[in-house]
């Protein structure tokens, strides 16, 4: 079998001294063509290796953001556990004649039947108006459950008249 240089010489098509010019040339170009192609090949590596990094940071970025995220509602849930079973120890069940108004989160005006008694006591800041994480009406509670409420949650608390703050007042929309 003969390869393409000896049918070109047989056929007279190049001379002796053209095909080993062209054999040295193939050389010569052998190593350039080979060490561009090892260049485009680590260039494509390094923008692959780069691309993957990226990647992975923008990965671990929502691993975290995704765990604070969690983190937080965890937070929200033993907060609201807490604040649940505080109302619920200690809310004031009294059937009443007279309403009660206050400012819900939402801005809106709520209302809750209350005795004299307890309405005598929030308007004095021995009692307070709460939220109840377990109930879409609010709850009275004593004025030292409501201090430990606050301490939970401060924004829980809708009424609540004291020396310190007067909630229900001036910050009624917060």
């Amino acid at each position: 079998m003969q390869n393409l240089r000896d049918k070109l010489l047989k056929a007279g098509l190049v001379t002796e001294k053209q095909a080993q010019e062209a054999a040295k040339q193939q050389r010569q170009d052998s190593p350039k063509k080979h060490r561009e192609r090892e260049k485009q090949v680590s260039e494509e590596e390094r923008q692959r290796r780069e691309a993957f990094a990226a990647r992975e940071a923008e990965l671990a970025e929502e691993r975290r953001n995704e765990a604070a995220k969690q983190a937080e509602a965890r937070m929200q849930s033993e907060r609201a556990r807490r604040l649940r079973q505080l109302v619920e120890t200690h809310r004031i069940r009294e059937a009443g004649e007279v309403s009660f108004h206050y400012v819900r989160r939402s801005g809106k005006i709520g209302r809750l039947d209350v005795s004299v008694e307890t309405q005598k006591n929030l308007e004095q800041g021995a009692a307070a108006v709460v939220e109840d994480p377990g109930s879409p009406d609010c709850a009275v509670v004593p004025g030292e459950a409501a201090k430990r409420v606050y301490e939970v949650d401060p924004q829980a608390i809708r009424f609540w008249y004291g020396p310190e703050k007067p909630i229900g007042f001036s910050d009624a929309g917060e």
